[in-house]
């Protein structure tokens, strides 16, 4: 009998120890940090418009990619008379430029590294470090970036850099 009354009294004493977790209200979630809001369609637009006066004044023809921060597609352009291929590379040089938030005539020796090959394999091969795309900066932050193929790499930078007043 005293065993019994020791367990009953165990088994109580350990329940009034322990919390009461089902009476407690749980813990709010944290909210997800608000995302960067990235270019704006209307601002693509302009600056596919900007980026194709300047190849025009040079007789040139591009394909011109502007992607968010995260390398989500935002608008893509391609000039008449443009080669098929010019907009794949232009969102390459794009994606990496958002991605790594720099010019991405700057990562060209950076791509020949194994750990930028190990990010282009992440990337499933879609980032193409090339000159020809400029970061899009908001608050010091990079919001996106444009990317233009299709000329010479200094001229695909060069219709970006006069494109980028549209942000």
């Amino acid at each position: 009998m005293k065993l019994a009354h020791l367990t009953v009294g165990a088994l109580l004493a350990m329940l009034a120890s322990a919390p009461m977790t089902a009476q407690q209200a749980p813990a709010p979630a944290a909210a997800p940090p608000a995302p960067i809001p990235g270019p704006t369609l209307a601002q693509a637009l302009k600056a596919m418009e900007l980026a194709r006066a300047a190849a025009d004044k040079i007789n040139v023809k591009l394909s011109c990619v502007v992607v968010d921060s995260r390398g989500d597609l935002v608008a893509v352009s391609r000039m008449d008379g443009a080669r098929y291929f010019t907009t794949d590379v232009a969102r390459g040089k794009a994606l990496t430029s958002a991605t790594f938030g720099r010019p991405s005539a700057e990562m060209i020796q950076f791509g020949s590294t194994p750990m930028f090959q190990n990010f282009n394999t992440a990337a499933q091969g879609r980032l193409y470090p090339i000159q020809g795309a400029l970061p899009i900066q908001k608050n010091n932050q990079t919001i996106g970036a444009m990317g233009c193929s299709g000329a010479s790499s200094q001229q695909d930078e060069d219709a970006v850099r006069a494109a980028l007043s549209a942000f």
